[in-house]
């Protein structure tokens, strides 16, 4: 095993004392800036007519050239919250149509039917009306677009009181939302056949009474 060390002369270690930095008094202000002092302009040697005296425009009158403006009005600039009027889309379908914001109800109806069949179509203008369709504020149907052809949907029916209603989604591009519908039991019999006319929003409503 080898091992290595180095001798003490007996020397003391030198410390080296720090500087201290330049202290700078609190009111002490600072330094400024050589500022060269303003000469005054030479017109020995400009085109100038020595002979005739400087004249400046008077207060009030311009001196811009046609098809130019001194005014300095300040920019003004849109709010990102002001919509313009014409910004704001319109509404779907006819302006008239105050009449179709509404609720209908179609009446209560009383079956011993385990299930219906719903036949919609839309019986004006196929202009892309869209409905929702609910059983008891559940959504049976979420998006039906009813065409010039009959839609078939099947609702099952609990015990007692079935409440189905169809909300208009939007009011296609004529208005308002219109559709033909025939309810039907498991046997085929129709149980009731009426016609909706909503605005967006709204609901037709039926209520279906499923006896034991």
């Amino acid at each position: 095993m080898n091992a290595f060390s180095q001798p003490d002369n007996g020397k003391k270690t030198v410390v080296i004392p720090r500087i201290k930095d330049p202290e700078v008094k609190v009111n002490q202000l600072p330094a400024k800036a050589d500022i060269p002092r303003f000469q005054p302009m030479d017109f020995s040697d400009s085109v100038l007519d020595k002979d005739k005296p400087l004249t400046f425009p008077k207060e009030g009158t311009s001196t811009a050239q046609i098809g130019q403006t001194t005014d300095k009005k300040p920019e003004k600039f849109l709010s990102p919250y002001d919509i313009p009027k014409n910004a704001v889309p319109k509404q779907q379908g006819d302006d008239n149509t105050k009449i179709f914001r509404r609720n209908q109800t179609f009446g209560e109806y009383k079956t011993k039917s385990n299930y219906v069949k719903i036949l919609c179509r839309d019986h004006m203008a196929i202009d892309g009306d869209v409905v929702k369709v609910y059983i008891n504020n559940m959504v049976v149907a979420a998006h039906v677009q009813l065409s010039g052809a009959y839609r078939t949907i099947e609702i099952g029916l609990t015990p007692g009181f079935n409440k189905i209603e169809f909300e208009a989604l939007n009011q296609g591009t004529s208005g308002p939302n219109t559709a033909e519908f025939s309810i039907f039991d498991d046997k085929g019999a129709v149980i009731t056949s009426d016609q909706w006319d909503l605005a967006t929003g709204f609901k037709g409503s039926i209520m279906i009474v499923k006896e034991n």
